[in-house]
Formats: structure tokens, sequence, C-alpha cells
């Protein structure tokens, strides 16, 4: 009863960008299929999104990271920032 993990179907999300059904543990990994690279202020590679309720956004994240991997990163983790302070989504 307690202690024992139940064993059950994964979580199933969706993409608030893309309304596509995504496993719970990859929606971060899938925002950086939503990134627009850009260049920042700095003239740094970085990337920004677009919000279907909001338009385009006047930002850019991950310019000033080591590599493309952690921009991607940076920038997929403001996805999910903007979804939540905005449009109530959870994080995961």
């Amino acid at each position: 009863m307690f202690g024992k993990k139940k064993e059950g179907k994964p979580k199933i999300g969706y993409c608030f960008l893309c309304s596509q059904s995504i496993e719970g543990n990859y929606l971060s990994k899938h925002y950086e299929e939503h990134l627009i690279p850009v260049t920042d202020t700095d003239g740094q590679s970085a990337y920004t999104f677009e919000c279907p309720k909001c338009g385009a956004m006047d930002r850019a994240w991950g310019g000033r990271s080591l590599n493309d991997n952690a921009a991607r990163s940076s920038a997929a983790s403001a996805i999910a920032l903007h979804l939540h302070d905005r449009h109530f989504i959870p994080l995961d």
C-alpha cells in the first residue's frame, strides 16, 4: 500500500504552442522545436519563439551561453516560464 509506486501509463501532456500530444518527460525538449534563431542586441546567436496567443517575443535567450545546447535549453526554459506566467500552464 505505502511505499510502492504504481506502474501506469506515462504522463501525457500537450504543447500549448502546437497542440501536439507529448509524453510529459519530453515537453521541455519538445519546446526546442519551436525556437527561432536570432541575433541578440550584443550580436550573439540566440533564440526566441512565437506564442500563439501573445505573438512573437521581443526578447532572445541563450546569447551568452557557452554552447548551442545550453542556449537552446535556456530558451526552452523561457518558453515554459512564459506559458506558466502568462497562460497558467504548469511547469514540468
